[in-house]
């Protein structure tokens, strides 16, 4: 090997050298580059989450004032705390009269008077009686059931606007609702919320809308 051979070796090892370290210092810049953006999107990350914390802490802080407005509504409202408490009275009234119905089992001879079931037929009139109730109750506790299944999956932003609007609306405007609708409070309350929701199922179906 001549001299020119070896000078054009070194000279290409030289060049090669150069061009490793060249790439070594690309490959550097855009690691730390990397790290800088990965960095930057951290920080952006951390920002919006704080950002939403905050909007979660104030939308809190404002939906448990009218929250408390509410309330304070329905304590006012004379016609609201009478049917909150006929809906619960009604029925263990209703309870009432049938256990006493029960152990005196009677029926209606046409000229209002009570007449008593006797001997044998009282037992048979009482067993129909229990089994009537009990099926009515089964199934009103599976439409309950299903109706809170529904609702669940239904559950968003829009049915909370709904939810709490028609409460106060009804908690505020009580007494007048009722001079027009002979109808427990609660119950068209729980009527609105059914209504609002199978009318939002209708349209999801039919209009893959809300």
């Amino acid at each position: 090997m001549n001299k020119s051979s070896v000078e054009a070796v070194d000279e290409a090892q030289k060049k090669q050298k150069e061009a490793e370290k060249k790439m070594e210092q690309v490959e550097s810049k855009a690691r730390d580059e990397k790290k800088r953006a990965e960095l930057e999107i951290r920080k952006a990350k951390k920002e919006v989450k704080d950002r939403m914390e905050s909007m979660k802490s104030i939308e809190y802080f404002w939906g448990m004032g009218y929250i408390t407005v509410i309330l304070f509504a329905i304590i006012q409202n004379g016609a609201f705390q009478n049917d909150f408490i006929d809906f619960f009275s009604i029925p263990f009234t209703w309870y009432v009269r049938f256990c006493e119905w029960l152990i005196y089992p009677t029926y209606d001879n046409g000229f209002n008077q009570k007449i008593a079931y006797t001997g044998g037929e009282a037992w048979v009139i009482r067993f129909l009686a229990i089994v009537a109730v009990l099926f009515i109750l089964v199934i009103v506790m599976v439409m309950i059931v299903e109706t809170i299944k529904q609702y669940k999956k239904m559950w968003n932003e829009i049915s909370q606007m709904f939810l709490i609007g028609s409460l106060s609306g009804i908690a505020v405007l009580g007494d007048v609702i009722r001079g027009y609708l002979p109808v427990n409070l609660i119950l068209l309350f729980v009527f609105v919320n059914m209504g609002i929701m199978l009318l939002r199922m209708y349209l999801r179906k039919k209009l893959d809308y809300m």
